[in-house]
């Protein structure tokens, strides 16, 4: 690490100790995730995958704020050695449903809603994190500025976003509207859940960077202008100790560029989770992305992932190991992978 990232992590590590002392009605937390990674092509590394400090509280009236900010330490990440505000809103309960402004996540995806620290495997899964709006974009860390309504009516939510169409903590270049939208239902019962949802979002590209979410890409999709257009369909059960989850992601990026191509991308996954005890879990996921459906080539993968997780306090401290098994359709390499984090509370 740099010298500098050596004096921010201590003064984030100070901030998260002093968070423990704030008034009854503010609530800060704070935890770290340290991670062991080696693989077949690239050797062995130890890295601090996160360091989060995120809090809530009331500012006047009914409205409330939400704070959260990140750092993380030799992850061979452009996102590396800095500090960076992840979220920044208020929001407000109206009589019709809820209102959020700032800098949040679109409503576009189930496991993208899932916080990192109550995965069952390490990881979010590839079409996840590469295929919704603002995944693999920049420092954007998914998220996005702007303003959001939701509503609950019986077993149904629905939430509608307008966003800038930047990407959060990048520039605005001219990008946008971004509008999001995501529709759920939720049964509710005392001994099984089911949960499903779909969600859609739109806009305009003027000067944006793809590269990051299509692996492959012409070079053209670093400042791709025209519209990207993207679609995506969950399912959940749970019941007792058995965790079921299913996702479907396609996105259209529609080039207004002479000689630059269009493309459509999809990816899916399914994952399994089981309770053992209340010291042990385990989780298969498997998954697949095809960053280019006009083309059959090495970027088109598909991964398994096996996973036990064991809880020395709960959440709030566990160690988790994955090993992920790698494969391209063409040319395929062996990077193969295995995982072991540490995560804990402070």
């Amino acid at each position: 690490m740099k010298p500098y990232a050596y004096l921010t992590l201590a003064l984030l590590v100070c901030s998260a100790a002093a968070a423990g002392v704030n008034a009854a009605t503010h609530d800060w937390q704070s935890y770290f995730q340290v991670r062991y990674t080696e693989t077949e092509d690239q050797g062995d590394y130890l890295s601090l995958r996160r360091l989060k400090l995120f809090g809530q509280g009331p500012i006047s009236g009914d409205w409330t704020y939400y704070l959260q900010f990140l750092y993380k330490a030799n992850n061979k990440s452009q996102t590396d050695d800095r500090v960076v505000m992840q979220e920044a809103n208020a929001s407000t309960a109206v009589k019709s449903g809820k209102w959020t402004v700032g800098q949040f996540k679109p409503p576009f995806g189930m496991e993208r809603f899932t916080s990192d620290y109550l995965l069952p495997l390490i990881d979010r899964s590839q079409p996840t994190d590469r295929l919704i709006p603002n995944g693999s974009l920049g420092i954007s860390f998914a998220r996005a500025r702007g303003a959001q309504f939701e509503r609950r009516v019986g077993a149904a939510r629905c939430a509608v976003g307008v966003f800038d169409g930047n990407g959060a903590n990048e520039p605005f270049d001219g990008n946008g509207p971004l509008i999001v939208g995501r529709f759920i239902y939720e049964p509710r019962s005392a001994v099984r859940r089911f949960h499903s949802e779909v969600a859609l979002s739109w806009r305009k590209d003027h000067d944006i960077d793809f590269l990051g979410q299509l692996p492959g890409a012409p070079s053209g999709y670093a400042n791709f202008s025209g519209k990207d257009v993207r679609q995506n369909l969950a399912v959940a059960y749970d019941a007792g100790a058995e965790s079921i989850r299913a996702e479907y992601f396609a996105a259209q990026y529609r080039s207004d560029k002479r000689g630059l191509p269009s493309i459509d991308a999809q990816g899916y996954y399914l994952q399994w989770a089981h309770t053992m005890s209340k010291k042990w879990s385990t989780a298969v996921r498997c998954e697949t992305m095809d960053p280019d459906g006009s083309v059959t080539n090495s970027k088109d993968a598909s991964w398994v992932t096996i996973g036990a997780t064991y809880y020395i306090d709960s959440d709030y401290q566990k160690i988790q190991f994955n090993y992920v098994f790698r494969s391209e359709k063409v040319n395929e390499s062996d990077n193969d992978a295995l995982l072991v984090q540490y995560q804990r509370f402070l």
